[in-house]
């Protein structure tokens, strides 16, 4: 039953779908490691430290701004709940109003928290980005619609020229000022790249309805995700706001070096997830229960030890990464790769329980599990930094994925059955791929 669950994604539209997703977000994730590498080269640890430091800041608010529409955006669309213009237009002007509320919230912190003039201005600055981000809930229309290809297109082209302009940004000796600028562009030439080729396929963007019931319903549905994916960020970026506050920029610099290679191994796993995700929820719908069990774990299975190999991978070849990427100025980052290229595990398996709770539809209290991880990630980093200095930040990033991602699911009786598709996965995982490729071979021989 296996095989033929993963035969049917090879041999169809669905494997090409989640090809094109992964090869995007990929890109994606290699432009933006690009640019951080130039900027670490250009401007040195504490510089490279003080642009991490912004874009941290303003990423911490992002969330509330965009109100992470886009799983849910997948759901509805793939299961048709309302006509896409309803869904569409509803949620283009749900996104405004939260940019709005976003760049206001962001506003009001900058000045609460930051002294510093010049970082004041950077945060605020490159805040203006929640509004060019509002037209990116068109990815999860692309994704829904099996057009992962436009997305393709999209990130590559970007890619290319903001890869380009940054170069040119390097040689010319840039400043934090014009790299902050060329983020706020890069966000900004993806989002009239969606808007383009939606117009140029579907030729009805005029035609775009709001509901303020489908609206409401839509916030509704996505506020546990947001405060998960608030949990998320925290995870992700609070520890280099904190390394600014009780370290200094060049200790954020070197944090970030390493954070931005694992952030590769990151988005690979979340993107296949996302990919696969209307190809589940299709089979929940017109399979039995048993098969729709057999086919969540073997998801879970092939994600979690993929992304075992790829943390491996990188641990092993964190030296040669920094030494070849990075340069001299950054060894003290090889130590923290290390231990942090095990974050990719713990991240894939969060992005694998938040993608059955959408289809299952019980994701409605999936915040107590990731407010639970954030507020540790916290507490521990204002504990562990002090005494434990860089590494402090990545052991508490650790534990706090750990019990967030896995441990959580064992206490909340929604979810303990996910706890055990996971421990599943790592306990048997690896033999059940096995089995699963020979029974592909097998039937692959005889036809």
């Amino acid at each position: 039953m296996n095989s033929i669950f993963i035969n049917n994604i090879w041999k169809s539209k669905k494997f090409a779908n989640t090809f094109w997703a992964v090869v995007s977000k990929l890109i994606s994730g290699v432009k933006l490691v690009v640019i951080g590498v130039i900027v670490a080269r250009s401007l040195g640890p504490e510089d490279f430290g003080s642009y991490n430091y912004v874009i941290s800041f303003v990423t911490l608010l992002s969330v509330l701004a965009e109100f992470r529409f886009h799983n849910i955006l997948i759901r509805e669309i793939s299961e048709q709940n309302a006509k896409t213009e309803l869904i569409l237009g509803s949620t283009f002007i749900s996104c405004i109003m939260f940019s709005i509320l976003g760049y206001i919230s962001l506003t009001m912190l900058v000045y609460v928290f930051e002294s510093d003039k010049n970082l004041q201005w950077f945060i605020l600055l490159f805040g203006i980005s929640y509004f060019f981000q509002t037209l990116r809930f068109l990815r999860a229309l692309f994704i829904a619609k099996l057009k992962n290809n436009i997305i393709f297109k999209i990130e590559t082209t970007v890619g290319i020229v903001v890869i380009i302009l940054a170069l040119l940004f390097g040689f010319g000796k840039g400043s934090v000022l014009l790299f902050i600028l060329l983020r706020i562009f890069d966000v900004f030439l993806v989002s009239i790249l969606f808007l383009f080729f939606y117009q140029l396929i579907y030729k009805n963007l005029f035609e775009w309805k709001f509901s303020r019931d489908f609206s409401w319903g839509l916030i509704k549905n996505s506020f546990p995700l947001v405060i998960s994916s608030l949990a998320l960020v925290v995870f992700q970026q609070f520890d280099k706001i904190m390394i600014k506050q009780i370290l200094d920029e060049y200790s954020v610099g070197q944090y970030s070096a390493s954070v931005s290679i694992i952030s590769l191994i990151v988005f690979i796993p979340i993107v296949i997830t996302e990919a696969v995700s209307p190809y589940l929820i299709q089979m929940k719908i017109i399979k039995n229960a048993e098969d729709y069990k057999i086919r969540l774990q073997i998801f879970s299975d092939y994600i979690i030890w993929g992304s075992i190999v790829l943390s491996f991978i990188i641990m092993l070849l964190s030296p040669i990464i920094i030494q070849i990427v990075y340069g001299p100025k950054y060894y003290e980052s090889i130590a923290i790769m290390k231990v942090f290229a095990w974050q990719g595990v713990l991240i894939a398996m969060g992005a694998v329980s938040a993608q059955i709770m959408i289809i299952d539809n019980t994701h409605q209290i999936a915040y107590l599990k990731s407010i639970s991880g954030g507020i540790l990630n916290i507490v521990l980093n204002i504990f562990w930094i002090p005494k434990y200095g860089i590494m402090g930040a990545v052991f508490a990033s650790l534990l706090a994925y750990g019990i967030s991602s896995y441990i959580i699911h064992y206490f909340i009786k929604r979810y303990r059955y996910i706890f055990f598709i996971q421990s599943k996965s790592l306990t048997h995982g690896l033999l059940n791929i096995y089995y699963n490729l020979k029974k592909i071979n097998d039937k692959n021989d005889k036809t």
